[in-house]
């Protein structure tokens, strides 16, 4: 296996900009949220989340109501494990068949709550994204979502100073692109990928 990039970072830090960077700069890039939305359209996966959290979020078609959906997962801590336990278990098995398949090239982890997920021991190089906390918040605010959601789902997860204190790689993004390319490639060239 080649060197694993994870990424670390707050709510709305940039972290899948960052990973479509590096994705741009040639590293296979793995999407634990596009694999998680893959995994929602198993049947098997499917039935299991309407079992829990209503079947009305299941349309005539088989598609998912992925808003209704998160405001009941994310609703309390023992709902958002919930989710976890029906989806993880898929999106792991998805992930680790990818990274067989990449061999010896470069790849980057773009996966939530990567550090309490048993993919994390195969990260070798853990990078954290910086950025304040009021651009995150006008970040996410263009997802939609109500205000107070950011730290709502924020609180849900490790705290960011444990994330950070496990970064090999701090990288500052409260500038351009062009900041956070330039820093990306001196990067990659540090650590032997560019």
């Amino acid at each position: 296996m080649g060197v694993v990039i994870g990424i670390l970072g707050g709510v709305g830090s940039g972290k899948s900009t960052l990973a479509r960077i590096l994705g741009e700069r040639g590293l296979i890039v793995l999407d634990a949220d596009q694999e998680a939305r893959a995994a929602t359209l198993q049947p098997d996966v499917l039935a299991a989340i309407a079992k829990r959290f209503g079947a009305d979020l299941v349309s005539d078609d088989g598609s998912l109501d992925r808003a209704a959906l998160a405001d009941r997962a994310f609703a309390d801590q023992a709902s958002t494990e919930a989710l976890n336990d029906i989806v993880h278990p898929e999106v792991r098995r998805r992930l680790a068949e990818q990274l067989a398949q990449a061999g010896s090239r470069a790849v980057v982890l773009d996966v939530p709550l990567l550090l309490e997920s048993p993919l994390a021991g195969l990260v070798t190089i853990w990078v954290y994204l910086e950025a304040p906390e009021q651009l995150r918040d006008l970040r996410v605010a263009t997802r939609g979502w109500a205000d107070g959601e950011r730290e709502r789902r924020e609180s849900r997860q490790m705290d960011l100073e444990s994330k950070r204190s496990r970064a090999d790689h701090i990288l500052e993004n409260s500038g351009t692109i062009d900041d956070l390319e330039a820093q990306v490639d001196a990067l990659l060239l540090g650590i032997g990928v560019a």
